[in-house]
């Protein structure tokens, strides 16, 4: 039982949290290689910037993961979870409750470009695009 109250996820369509300010490089169903499609966003960002939860939820996850760098899950109830990998450091242990945009991890500082997140929102252990779930900021690209 969270320690606080929250509202259900599927009140919250349109208004989740980009986890990180940057630049959408990567769409949702966009081709990765022959045969494959992406299964969430990618998000090109500044060295050493904050990574933040998009929505309410519990760390189910946190470790490394298949040369992803760092992979975060937070579950956000309803079969919901959102996936963010690609992270240098993650702030936050599994079991520990976090609001809507609270801090969870940095992104590298690396001197060879821009580090990107890669985001995932998962229903039932199946990708959704998670863009008509993303609030759309003015002058901000919604993916």
């Amino acid at each position: 039982m969270p320690p606080f109250e929250i509202d259900p996820i599927s009140a919250a369509r349109g208004k989740l949290t980009y986890p990180v300010i940057g630049a959408v490089t990567g769409k949702y169903d966009g081709r990765v290689s022959k045969g494959q499609r992406r299964k969430g966003l990618t998000i090109e960002t500044q060295p050493g910037a904050q990574v933040v939860a998009p929505f309410n939820g519990q760390i189910v996850f946190s470790g490394p993961f298949r040369g992803y760098g760092h992979l975060l899950i937070i579950e956000h109830g309803e079969g919901y979870h959102s996936l963010l990998a690609g992270m240098a450091l993650v702030e936050g242990a599994v079991g520990q409750w976090l609001l809507a945009g609270e801090p969870v991890g940095l992104m590298a500082r690396s001197q060879t470009g821009k580090p990107s997140l890669y985001m995932e929102l998962r229903r039932n252990g199946q990708a959704v695009n998670p863009n008509p779930w993303l609030a759309t900021e003015k002058g901000k690209i919604n993916g």
